[in-house]
This record gives structure tokens, C-alpha cells and sequence, in this order.
């Protein structure tokens, strides 16, 4: 008992394919989105310092000293 056939006729018509194509746009545009919004955030985390921090944060104000 073979129940798996041993030739598979699949048909995608053009809907399908527009529909494949049209989740990869969002895809990439939502991802796009997502980056723009924490872009900032990106950057910080990657950017940050990783020195101890000043020991009185009080003084870093440069007008105040």
C-alpha cells in the first residue's frame, strides 16, 4: 500500500504567486517600519559606552562648572 504519489501535479496560478509576492513586500516594508521606529534605540545600544560611568552624574552640566 503505497499511499504517497509517486508524481505530484501542485498548480500555483497567478493569483498565488501575486499573493507570495505581495507577503515579501510587506514583509520588507514592515521590517523597513520596524528599523525606522528604534532606529535611535539601534544605535544607542550598539554605540554605548562601555566605561564606568561618571561617579556624580550631578556634575555634567558644562555651564554649571
Amino acid at each position: 500500500m503505497n499511499t504517497i504519489p509517486s508524481l505530484l501535479l501542485a498548480y500555483l496560478d497567478p493569483g498565488s504567486g501575486s499573493f507570495i509576492l505581495q507577503l515579501l513586500v510587506a514583509t520588507l516594508f514592515g521590517a523597513a517600519v520596524i528599523v525606522k521606529a528604534y532606529w535611535a534605540k539601534i544605535v544607542a545600544f550598539v554605540r554605548r559606552d562601555k566605561k564606568a560611568e561618571p561617579a556624580d552624574p550631578s556634575n555634567n552640566d558644562p555651564l554649571n562648572k
